[in-house]
Protein backbone atom coordinates (compact mmCIF):
# COMPACT_ATOMS: atom_id res chain seq x y z
CA UNK A 1 0.00 0.00 0.00
CA UNK A 2 1.07 3.57 -0.63
CA UNK A 3 2.46 5.06 2.59
CA UNK A 4 4.37 8.21 3.53
CA UNK A 5 6.77 6.14 5.66
CA UNK A 6 8.13 3.99 2.84
CA UNK A 7 11.63 4.80 1.63
CA UNK A 8 12.36 5.17 -2.08
CA UNK A 9 15.53 3.45 -3.30
CA UNK A 10 17.16 2.91 -6.69
CA UNK A 11 18.35 -0.34 -8.24
CA UNK A 12 21.91 1.03 -8.17
CA UNK A 13 21.81 1.64 -4.43
CA UNK A 14 20.34 -1.81 -3.83
CA UNK A 15 23.22 -3.27 -5.84
CA UNK A 16 25.74 -1.43 -3.66
CA UNK A 17 24.06 -2.74 -0.50
CA UNK A 18 24.05 -6.29 -1.82
CA UNK A 19 27.70 -6.03 -2.82
CA UNK A 20 28.64 -4.86 0.67
CA UNK A 21 27.08 -7.87 2.39
CA UNK A 22 27.29 -10.51 -0.38
CA UNK A 23 30.33 -9.54 -2.45
CA UNK A 24 30.65 -11.17 -5.85
CA UNK A 25 27.01 -12.20 -6.13
CA UNK A 26 25.21 -11.21 -9.33
CA UNK A 27 21.74 -9.63 -9.16
CA UNK A 28 19.34 -10.91 -11.81
CA UNK A 29 16.08 -9.36 -10.60
CA UNK A 30 14.70 -6.96 -8.00
CA UNK A 31 10.98 -7.04 -7.22
CA UNK A 32 9.30 -4.62 -4.82
CA UNK A 33 6.87 -6.14 -2.33
CA UNK A 34 3.91 -3.77 -2.22
CA UNK A 35 1.72 -5.46 0.42
CA UNK A 36 3.40 -3.78 3.39
CA UNK A 37 2.04 -0.62 4.99
CA UNK A 38 5.12 0.84 6.71
CA UNK A 39 8.53 -0.32 5.43
CA UNK A 40 9.86 -0.82 1.92
CA UNK A 41 10.77 -4.38 0.95
CA UNK A 42 12.28 -6.06 -2.10
CA UNK A 43 12.85 -9.65 -3.24
CA UNK A 44 16.30 -9.95 -4.82
CA UNK A 45 17.29 -12.94 -6.93
CA UNK A 46 20.59 -13.79 -8.55
CA UNK A 47 23.62 -16.01 -8.11
CA UNK A 48 24.98 -17.76 -5.05
CA UNK A 49 23.09 -16.94 -1.86
CA UNK A 50 20.66 -14.92 -3.96
CA UNK A 51 19.69 -18.01 -5.94
CA UNK A 52 16.59 -18.83 -3.91
CA UNK A 53 15.85 -15.17 -3.38
CA UNK A 54 16.46 -12.95 -0.38
CA UNK A 55 14.42 -10.09 1.05
CA UNK A 56 15.76 -6.61 1.70
CA UNK A 57 13.69 -4.66 4.22
CA UNK A 58 14.28 -0.93 4.63
CA UNK A 59 13.03 1.28 7.44
CA UNK A 60 11.74 4.86 7.10
CA UNK A 61 14.14 7.66 6.32
CA UNK A 62 14.93 10.63 8.58
CA UNK A 63 12.32 12.79 6.83
CA UNK A 64 9.46 10.39 7.62
CA UNK A 65 6.90 11.55 10.18
CA UNK A 66 6.75 8.70 12.69
CA UNK A 67 4.80 7.94 15.83
CA UNK A 68 6.73 7.93 19.10
CA UNK A 69 6.88 4.15 19.46
CA UNK A 70 8.06 3.76 15.87
CA UNK A 71 11.52 5.19 16.55
CA UNK A 72 14.14 2.62 15.42
CA UNK A 73 11.29 0.16 14.90
CA UNK A 74 13.08 -1.98 12.32
CA UNK A 75 15.78 -2.83 14.87
CA UNK A 76 13.13 -4.45 17.06
CA UNK A 77 12.24 -6.86 14.27
CA UNK A 78 15.88 -7.88 13.87
CA UNK A 79 16.11 -8.50 17.62
CA UNK A 80 12.93 -10.59 17.66
CA UNK A 81 14.18 -12.79 14.82
CA UNK A 82 17.30 -13.35 16.89
CA UNK A 83 15.27 -14.16 20.01
CA UNK A 84 13.08 -16.64 18.12
CA UNK A 85 15.93 -18.31 16.25
CA UNK A 86 15.79 -21.54 18.29
CA UNK A 87 12.05 -21.58 19.03
CA UNK A 88 9.47 -23.77 17.24
CA UNK A 89 8.10 -20.99 15.05
CA UNK A 90 8.68 -20.58 11.30
CA UNK A 91 10.50 -17.30 10.75
CA UNK A 92 12.95 -16.15 8.08
CA UNK A 93 16.63 -16.48 8.86
CA UNK A 94 18.57 -13.25 9.24
CA UNK A 95 21.37 -12.80 6.71
CA UNK A 96 22.73 -9.32 7.47
CA UNK A 97 21.68 -6.00 8.98
CA UNK A 98 23.08 -2.49 8.92
CA UNK A 99 22.30 0.58 11.01
CA UNK A 100 25.34 2.59 9.87
CA UNK A 101 23.43 4.59 7.20
CA UNK A 102 26.47 4.26 4.95
CA UNK A 103 24.55 3.65 1.72
CA UNK A 104 21.13 5.01 2.67
CA UNK A 105 19.94 7.13 5.63
CA UNK A 106 17.82 4.22 6.87
CA UNK A 107 18.19 1.04 8.88
CA UNK A 108 17.87 -2.12 6.80
CA UNK A 109 18.35 -5.87 6.93
CA UNK A 110 18.46 -8.88 4.62
CA UNK A 111 16.58 -12.07 5.42
CA UNK A 112 15.67 -15.34 3.77
CA UNK A 113 12.78 -15.34 1.34
CA UNK A 114 9.95 -17.55 2.58
CA UNK A 115 7.70 -19.58 0.31
CA UNK A 116 3.95 -19.27 0.53
CA UNK A 117 1.09 -16.86 0.06
CA UNK A 118 -0.28 -14.41 2.61
CA UNK A 119 -3.22 -15.85 4.54
CA UNK A 120 -5.29 -12.76 3.69
CA UNK A 121 -4.77 -13.34 -0.04
CA UNK A 122 -6.07 -16.89 -0.04
CA UNK A 123 -8.68 -16.74 2.73
CA UNK A 124 -11.49 -17.33 0.25
CA UNK A 125 -10.21 -20.76 -0.70
CA UNK A 126 -9.32 -22.07 2.77
CA UNK A 127 -11.83 -24.76 3.67
CA UNK A 128 -13.16 -25.10 7.20
CA UNK A 129 -11.06 -28.23 7.71
CA UNK A 130 -7.92 -26.53 6.44
CA UNK A 131 -8.62 -23.55 8.66
CA UNK A 132 -8.68 -25.89 11.66
CA UNK A 133 -5.22 -27.16 10.72
CA UNK A 134 -3.91 -23.62 10.27
CA UNK A 135 -5.38 -22.35 13.53
CA UNK A 136 -3.82 -25.27 15.43
CA UNK A 137 -0.44 -24.42 13.94
CA UNK A 138 -0.93 -20.71 14.59
CA UNK A 139 -1.65 -21.47 18.25
CA UNK A 140 1.59 -23.44 18.52
CA UNK A 141 3.55 -20.63 16.87
CA UNK A 142 2.06 -17.96 19.10
CA UNK A 143 2.82 -19.92 22.25
CA UNK A 144 6.41 -20.29 21.04
CA UNK A 145 6.64 -16.51 20.73
CA UNK A 146 5.27 -16.07 24.26
CA UNK A 147 7.81 -18.53 25.63
CA UNK A 148 10.48 -15.82 25.27
CA UNK A 149 10.73 -13.81 28.50
CA UNK A 150 12.10 -10.29 28.81
CA UNK A 151 14.01 -8.30 31.42
CA UNK A 152 11.54 -5.41 31.36
CA UNK A 153 8.05 -4.45 30.20
CA UNK A 154 7.66 -2.30 27.11
CA UNK A 155 8.86 -1.88 23.56
CA UNK A 156 12.09 -3.51 22.40
CA UNK A 157 14.43 -0.55 22.20
CA UNK A 158 17.85 0.44 23.49
CA UNK A 159 16.37 3.67 24.85
CA UNK A 160 15.50 2.92 28.48
CA UNK A 161 12.72 5.49 28.35
CA UNK A 162 10.64 2.66 26.83
CA UNK A 163 11.46 0.12 29.59
CA UNK A 164 9.41 -0.35 32.79
CA UNK A 165 9.34 -2.52 35.90
CA UNK A 166 5.57 -3.06 35.77
CA UNK A 167 3.13 -3.80 32.98
CA UNK A 168 0.76 -1.06 34.13
CA UNK A 169 3.61 1.43 33.94
CA UNK A 170 4.65 0.27 30.49
CA UNK A 171 1.17 0.13 29.00
CA UNK A 172 0.19 3.48 30.47
CA UNK A 173 3.27 5.01 28.83
CA UNK A 174 2.47 3.29 25.52
CA UNK A 175 -1.05 4.67 25.54
CA UNK A 176 0.19 8.07 26.70
CA UNK A 177 2.63 8.27 23.78
CA UNK A 178 0.02 7.49 21.14
CA UNK A 179 -2.42 9.97 22.68
CA UNK A 180 0.26 12.67 22.56
CA UNK A 181 0.95 11.74 18.93
CA UNK A 182 -2.77 12.17 18.27
CA UNK A 183 -2.85 15.59 19.91
CA UNK A 184 0.08 16.76 17.77
CA UNK A 185 -1.79 15.72 14.64
CA UNK A 186 -5.09 17.25 15.68
CA UNK A 187 -6.91 13.93 15.93
CA UNK A 188 -10.39 14.11 17.41
CA UNK A 189 -10.21 11.58 20.24
CA UNK A 190 -11.70 11.32 23.76
CA UNK A 191 -8.29 11.86 25.35
CA UNK A 192 -9.42 12.41 28.91
CA UNK A 193 -11.81 9.47 28.95
CA UNK A 194 -9.19 7.11 27.56
CA UNK A 195 -6.65 8.19 30.19
CA UNK A 196 -9.19 7.93 33.03
CA UNK A 197 -10.32 4.47 31.92
CA UNK A 198 -6.75 3.24 31.81
CA UNK A 199 -6.00 4.68 35.26
CA UNK A 200 -9.03 2.95 36.77
CA UNK A 201 -7.84 -0.46 35.52
CA UNK A 202 -4.17 -0.31 36.50
CA UNK A 203 -4.64 -3.01 39.15
CA UNK A 204 -5.92 -5.38 36.47
CA UNK A 205 -2.89 -4.63 34.28
CA UNK A 206 -0.53 -5.28 37.18
CA UNK A 207 -1.80 -8.82 37.45
CA UNK A 208 0.71 -9.45 34.64
CA UNK A 209 3.95 -10.28 36.46
CA UNK A 210 6.18 -11.74 33.74
CA UNK A 211 7.23 -9.84 30.59
CA UNK A 212 6.53 -12.15 27.65
CA UNK A 213 7.40 -11.47 24.03
CA UNK A 214 4.27 -10.25 22.25
CA UNK A 215 3.97 -10.02 18.46
CA UNK A 216 1.04 -7.55 18.46
CA UNK A 217 0.80 -7.71 14.68
CA UNK A 218 -0.37 -11.29 14.24
CA UNK A 219 -2.85 -10.69 11.47
CA UNK A 220 -3.63 -12.37 8.16
CA UNK A 221 -1.20 -10.10 6.31
CA UNK A 222 1.78 -11.38 8.30
CA UNK A 223 1.16 -15.13 8.11
CA UNK A 224 2.25 -17.15 5.07
CA UNK A 225 0.60 -20.45 4.15
CA UNK A 226 1.50 -23.01 1.49
CA UNK A 227 -0.03 -21.87 -1.76
CA UNK A 228 -0.97 -25.25 -3.16
CA UNK A 229 -3.06 -26.73 -0.35
CA UNK A 230 -3.43 -23.95 2.27
CA UNK A 231 -3.04 -26.55 5.02
CA UNK A 232 0.14 -25.40 6.75
CA UNK A 233 1.88 -22.23 7.82
CA UNK A 234 5.14 -21.63 5.95
CA UNK A 235 6.20 -18.48 7.75
CA UNK A 236 5.35 -15.68 10.17
CA UNK A 237 6.87 -12.26 9.50
CA UNK A 238 6.91 -8.58 10.54
CA UNK A 239 7.68 -8.54 14.26
CA UNK A 240 8.68 -4.86 14.31
CA UNK A 241 5.82 -3.83 16.62
CA UNK A 242 6.65 -6.45 19.23
CA UNK A 243 7.05 -5.67 22.92
CA UNK A 244 7.50 -7.43 26.25
CA UNK A 245 4.19 -7.52 28.05
CA UNK A 246 0.93 -9.40 28.43
CA UNK A 247 0.67 -12.39 26.06
CA UNK A 248 -3.13 -12.11 25.74
CA UNK A 249 -2.55 -8.87 23.81
CA UNK A 250 -1.75 -11.06 20.81
CA UNK A 251 -5.25 -12.51 20.86
CA UNK A 252 -6.56 -9.03 20.01
CA UNK A 253 -4.17 -8.32 17.13
CA UNK A 254 -5.28 -11.26 14.96
CA UNK A 255 -7.29 -9.07 12.58
CA UNK A 256 -9.02 -11.13 9.87
CA UNK A 257 -7.83 -14.37 11.52
CA UNK A 258 -10.27 -14.45 14.43
CA UNK A 259 -12.31 -12.04 16.55
CA UNK A 260 -12.65 -14.08 19.73
CA UNK A 261 -9.93 -16.50 20.85
CA UNK A 262 -12.43 -18.20 23.17
CA UNK A 263 -14.23 -19.48 20.06
CA UNK A 264 -11.10 -20.97 18.53
CA UNK A 265 -10.60 -24.49 20.01
CA UNK A 266 -7.93 -25.47 17.49
CA UNK A 267 -5.82 -22.41 18.26
CA UNK A 268 -6.23 -23.16 21.97
CA UNK A 269 -5.19 -26.78 21.47
CA UNK A 270 -2.01 -25.82 19.63
CA UNK A 271 -1.21 -23.11 22.14
CA UNK A 272 -1.60 -25.47 25.11
CA UNK A 273 0.58 -28.09 23.45
CA UNK A 274 3.56 -25.71 23.39
CA UNK A 275 2.85 -23.83 26.63
CA UNK A 276 2.26 -27.07 28.57
CA UNK A 277 -0.65 -25.46 30.37
CA UNK A 278 -4.43 -25.39 29.96
CA UNK A 279 -5.68 -22.52 27.80
CA UNK A 280 -7.84 -20.45 30.15
CA UNK A 281 -9.31 -16.98 29.62
CA UNK A 282 -10.46 -15.24 32.81
CA UNK A 283 -12.50 -12.09 33.32
CA UNK A 284 -9.28 -10.20 34.00
CA UNK A 285 -7.96 -11.37 30.64
CA UNK A 286 -11.13 -10.15 28.93
CA UNK A 287 -10.83 -6.71 30.50
CA UNK A 288 -7.20 -6.42 29.50
CA UNK A 289 -7.93 -7.59 25.96
CA UNK A 290 -10.45 -4.79 25.60
CA UNK A 291 -7.79 -2.34 26.75
CA UNK A 292 -5.45 -3.68 24.06
CA UNK A 293 -8.22 -3.40 21.47
CA UNK A 294 -8.66 0.21 22.57
CA UNK A 295 -4.92 0.85 22.20
CA UNK A 296 -4.88 -0.71 18.73
CA UNK A 297 -7.91 1.34 17.66
CA UNK A 298 -6.21 4.55 18.75
CA UNK A 299 -3.02 3.59 16.88
CA UNK A 300 -4.97 2.88 13.69
CA UNK A 301 -6.81 6.20 14.02
CA UNK A 302 -3.67 8.26 14.61
CA UNK A 303 -1.45 6.56 12.02
CA UNK A 304 -3.99 6.93 9.22
CA UNK A 305 -2.42 10.27 8.19
CA UNK A 306 0.24 8.38 6.25
CA UNK A 307 -2.16 6.67 3.86
CA UNK A 308 -4.27 7.92 0.92
CA UNK A 309 -7.02 10.36 1.89
CA UNK A 310 -9.95 8.05 1.19
CA UNK A 311 -8.41 5.26 3.28
CA UNK A 312 -7.60 7.72 6.09
CA UNK A 313 -11.19 8.98 6.22
CA UNK A 314 -12.61 5.44 6.28
CA UNK A 315 -10.26 4.22 9.02
CA UNK A 316 -10.85 7.26 11.25
CA UNK A 317 -14.60 6.79 11.01
CA UNK A 318 -14.36 3.08 11.84
CA UNK A 319 -11.92 3.55 14.72
CA UNK A 320 -13.88 6.45 16.23
CA UNK A 321 -16.89 4.16 16.46
CA UNK A 322 -14.85 1.29 17.89
CA UNK A 323 -13.15 3.51 20.50
CA UNK A 324 -16.55 4.70 21.69
CA UNK A 325 -17.89 1.14 21.97
CA UNK A 326 -14.85 -0.07 23.93
CA UNK A 327 -14.94 2.90 26.32
CA UNK A 328 -18.63 2.27 27.02
CA UNK A 329 -17.89 -1.37 27.75
CA UNK A 330 -14.89 -0.66 29.98
CA UNK A 331 -16.71 2.12 31.82
CA UNK A 332 -19.36 -0.36 33.02
CA UNK A 333 -16.90 -2.81 34.59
Amino acid sequence: MESKTKSSISREVIAAMVNKHFPGEEILSVEELTEGMFNSAFVIRGSGILGEGIVLKIGPGPEAELLTYEKDILRAEVEVYRLLRDRPVKIPGLLAWDYSHEHIPCDYFFMEHMDGILWKNCAGRISSENRRLLMYELGKSNAAVHSVKGQWFGYIKEDERFRFDTWAGAFSAMVGDILEDGRKRGCELPYGEIAETLKSLEACLNMVRTPCLVDFDMWAGNVLVDESSCTRITGIIDFERSFFGDPVADFTSAISLFDDVEKEPDFQKGYSEISNAPFVITESHRIRMDLYRLYMAVILHVESYRFPEEYERKVKMQMTKKIGQLLNKLRNI
